[in-house]
Formats: structure tokens, sequence, C-alpha cells
């Protein structure tokens, strides 16, 4: 009875000594991923992310990060079910609330690109992007001077040190 007690308690412990190695894996590929944008390697910065994210699912940066990387290849179709996975695992993440309203924004849906982009101003303490890409929604709205009110406190924000 106490050998099967020892593995019940064990199995646990086990699962998450693995989810942990997972998760340092992906933080690993992630890493060399961002490295590999930075030098301006997309496909290969992409192909690092994807396995990240496989060696990890549950990684929502990981997935917001593939979604961004996505967006500067013109691959909004992609992007948008990355920021959807991300955002089913942290609802409140602001950086995949924004790459979700950009995303909009290029799919012309533009309203509900306006909902997403300050539902995600609301939970961002380091904004600037989030009123850029407001700024830009506004222009395409053809409401200059909403434009100009999201890029005006974009810059304040940027000032204040809050990138």
């Amino acid at each position: 009875m106490a050998l099967l007690a020892l593995l019940v308690l064990a199995i646990p412990a086990a699962l998450c000594a693995e989810e942990a190695a997972d998760r340092g894996k992906a933080e690993g590929l992630e890493a060399r991923a961002i490295a590999l944008d930075r030098e301006s390697k997309p496909d290969e910065a992409i192909a690092r992310m994807k396995e990240a994210i496989q060696a990890d699912p549950a990684y929502d940066a990981a997935l917001t990060e593939l979604g961004y990387m996505l967006l500067k290849k013109d691959r909004d179709d992609e992007a948008l079910k990355c920021f959807d996975r991300a955002l089913k695992l942290a609802p409140g993440s602001h950086a995949a609330k924004t790459g979700k309203g950009i995303v909009l924004s290029h799919k012309g849906d533009l309203k509900g690109a306006e909902e997403m982009l300050k539902d995600a101003l609301r939970l961002n303490p380091d904004p600037v992007r989030t009123y850029y890409e407001l700024g830009v929604l506004y222009m395409k709205l053809n409401q200059p001077e909403k434009a100009v009110q999201e890029f005006r406190e974009g810059i304040r924000k940027f000032e204040q040190g809050r990138g």
C-alpha cells in the first residue's frame, strides 16, 4: 500500500518536471527565434518559433511572438490563428490583443480592430505600440483628429519611458 501511495505522489511530480523541461526547451528555441528575427532571417525565425510551440503548446508568449513574425511576412491568416490561440491560453494578453487588432485592421474589420486595440490599451502598461496602431486605424476610418490624438498619446507615453 505504501508503494502505491509513493507512485501516486511521484506521477504528478514527474509530470511537473517534464512540463518544466518542455518550457525550458521552448524558451531556448524562442530566444533563438528572436535572435534570428533580429538578424533579418525571418523564415528561420518562424521555423524556430514553431519548434518552441511544439515543445510547449501552452506557451502563449511564443504564440504571440510567432504571430508578430507572421505579420511581418504578410501572413495575416496564420498570424490571426496564433493570436487567437494565445488569447485562449492568456485572455488578458495585451500583446496578443494588439496583434489581433492589427490583423483585423489589415483584413478590413475596422470596428473589430478598434474594439480589440482599445481592450489591449486598457490592459497594457507600456502602450506605445497600441496607441500607434489605433492612430493608423483612425486614419483608415478617415478620422484624422482621433488619429493625431492617439499618436500624441503614444508619444507622451514613450517620453515617459513607457514604451
